[in-house]
């Protein structure tokens, strides 16, 4: 009996290696800098008609 001992189990590995978790990694698909000044505008100005949407609801049904 030989001392080498083989790693070889007859499977191939066909998934994608393990993608490593950096601070590159980490940044969120929707980039901030990545976007255009009128998408910029857009993303702050919808939720907060959304939120004045909801607060004129909320008075009018206290009213």
């Amino acid at each position: 009996m030989s001392g080498q001992h083989s790693h070889e189990h007859g499977h191939g590995h066909a998934h994608e290696p393990h993608r490593h978790v950096t601070a590159s990694n980490l940044r969120p698909p929707l980039s901030l800098l990545a976007m255009s000044a009128g998408q910029r505008v857009a993303l702050t100005l919808l939720p907060l008609a959304g939120l004045w949407l909801l607060v004129w609801w909320a008075l009018r049904e206290m009213a």
